[in-house]
């Protein structure tokens, strides 16, 4: 039998005219594959339309790291590839992994040239088909850059949260720092007109570093004992001149220092001395306690920063080896705002779990839907969980709240784009599309849920290393 006959009794080809089968012939070729031959690797770009005359393959996918057969078939004519004909700009690429299970011969015809051939013979079904392509790669897009944009209007608005604490924080620490070194100046006006002699000026120099040696190592007291404490320091400055010893009082107090210690460290400054000295003395501790907080300020800006700088995998490749862990708190301190005022969060990770090969920009995005849909199902009152493990074929992440559970009428539709049951502007919708998308077909895993009422949990298992890898 010619392979024009053969492929006149495939079921795609029974229709063609002699001339346009010969056509088809001289456009494509006949391929004899050995026994289990990958020739269509899962995710690369469907190049050619392949069509089966003869054996048998199977159809796989990897999901969680292992290998899961979709079918197999020794049906003549069965076809697969070729959507890269379809439309100027598809860029579609094989679904799934096809392996020959016996000796077994193909069809292969080039995406192009299936192209050219539809355009020549049947206009009008390339103009629809190539509409069809089109249209759905452009819904693709639009759902992607949607969802992206969600996602980072989310990041950025927890980001705003997170940074306006410290940052309006370390705007009124640096107004009280500056009014602090002009009363300092005041007071070392005041010190000059005393006229103070050097071993005097001495003297306050040398209590100064004595208060800020106690400072340094000084014990919080606890809020009775501290009141206790500034009402005798109060008591002792008002013995001494001060008229307002009251507000210089809990400052010594927080120092560490007492009425007795004060009466010790005091023995060598004259009585025209101390009142301007003690005042100088206080406003140095006050001024160093600012900078220590405005330390603390930029430093959490930074670390918020720096938190933004991991959830994005900025400056990095795509694909890292990566640490759940470190993954699941940026995406926390993103999220912080949430956290402060709605449900309560506990975390019981495995600190024995492996690094993973992923892409690690792109799983943060799966964290931020699946915690968010969390805090928002558990509302204010709630509880939200997140526990992680690993097994033999990977890793697991578990993030759990005790809401209303998802109604098995909808289950079914939560992954659908554009779904969701949250008003208009609130989190990110669902998500759980992208989320899908990222776990199941970027990296092979897979994405399980458990609802009920009180009871929701969604499980996302990732392999160690990328699907491609172990095929």
């Amino acid at each position: 039998m010619t392979l024009a006959e053969e492929l006149r009794q495939v079921f795609l080809f029974e229709s063609l005219a002699d001339d346009q089968l010969a056509e088809l012939i001289a456009a494509g070729e006949e391929m004899c594959l050995s026994v289990d031959q990958a020739f269509i690797p899962e995710g690369e770009p469907a190049d050619n339309l392949w069509v089966l005359l003869e054996g048998e393959w199977e159809l796989s996918r990897y999901v969680g790291g292992r290998k899961m057969v979709l079918m197999t078939t020794d049906r003549r004519g069965v076809w697969a590839g070729g959507m890269r004909a379809y439309g100027d700009t598809a860029t579609g690429g094989y679904r799934a992994t096809i392996r020959t299970l016996k000796p077994t011969r193909v069809f292969r015809l080039p995406s192009p040239e299936l192209g050219r051939l539809l355009w020549s013979w049947f206009p009008m079904g390339k103009h629809l088909l190539d509409g069809l392509s089109q249209t759905a790669e452009s819904i693709t897009t639009m759902v992607r850059e949607r969802e992206s944009l969600v996602a980072l209007g989310t990041m950025a608005a927890g980001l705003a949260h997170e940074l306006n604490n410290p940052a309006a924080a370390a705007v009124r620490t640096s107004d009280d720092l500056r009014a602090t070194l002009g009363d300092m100046q005041q007071d070392l006006r005041e010190l000059g007109l005393a006229g103070l002699a050097a071993d005097e000026l001495q003297a306050l120099v040398t209590l100064q570093g004595a208060v800020v040696e106690a400072a340094a190592n000084a014990r919080p007291l606890n809020p009775l004992d501290a009141v206790d404490r500034e009402d005798e320091i109060a008591d002792w400055l008002q013995s001494r001149g001060f008229g307002d010893g009251w507000q210089i009082a809990p400052t010594f107090v927080a120092a560490g220092l007492d009425s007795a210690w004060l009466d010790d460290a005091t023995r060598d400054v004259s009585a025209s001395a101390l009142v301007p000295g003690l005042r100088w003395i206080c406003r140095n501790l006050t001024a160093t306690d600012l900078l220590n907080q405005l330390d603390e300020e930029t430093r959490r800006i930074s670390g918020l920063v720096s938190a933004v700088r991991e959830y994005t995998y900025m400056d990095r490749a795509p694909i890292q080896e990566i640490d759940i862990h470190q993954g699941i708190e940026n995406t926390l301190i993103m999220l912080g705002h949430k956290l402060k005022q709605g449900a309560t969060l506990t975390k019981a990770f495995d600190r024995s779990l492996p690094v993973i090969e992923a892409y690690g920009s792109e799983l943060n995005q799966v964290w931020l839907n699946l915690v968010d849909n969390a805090l928002d199902a558990a509302g204010n009152d709630g509880q939200v969980a997140i526990r992680t493990g690993h097994d033999d074929g990977g890793v697991w992440v578990e993030i759990a709240d005790n809401g209303p559970g998802i109604p098995e009428t909808i289950q079914r539709r939560i992954y659908e784009p554009f779904f969701t049951t949250k008003e208009p502007g609130k989190g990110t919708g669902l998500g759980l599309d992208i989320a899908r998308r990222i776990v199941v077909d970027r990296h092979g895993g897979d994405l399980a849920l458990q609802s009920g009422p009180g009871d929701t949990r969604f499980t996302v298992r990732l392999p160690l290393r990328l699907a491609g890898e172990n095929s």
